[in-house]
């Protein structure tokens, strides 16, 4: 399943996201909740290590791509996240 967060990491959507998405899940962050990289901690980079993505075009209008990319987190494009929801035949948005 594809899990798509739109919500700032914390709030109560990203912590009933993480309470439930499981080892083969994939997670998407966007709009607001690129803003996880500027909480390294953030519980749901460990949960979902490698199985994570920030999306680019979110991060640059808000000024945080370079700084996701310094400190290693997984990006994705639009076009990316286009193929990514493809190739999952479920997803949930968590608004």
């Amino acid at each position: 399943m594809l899990h798509i967060l739109n919500k700032a990491p914390a709030s109560d959507r990203a912590d009933d996201m993480l309470a439930v998405v499981s080892e083969t899940d994939e997670v998407v962050l966007i709009e607001q909740a690129v803003q996880a990289c500027l909480v390294p901690h953030w519980p749901g980079f460990e949960r979902c290590r490698g199985r994570l993505y920030l999306l680019e075009e979110d991060l640059a209008s808000r000024g945080l791509l370079e700084m996701a990319r310094r400190g290693a987190f997984s990006t994705i494009d639009v076009e990316g996240f286009v193929a990514l929801s493809e190739r999952h035949t479920r997803s949930v948005t968590w608004y």
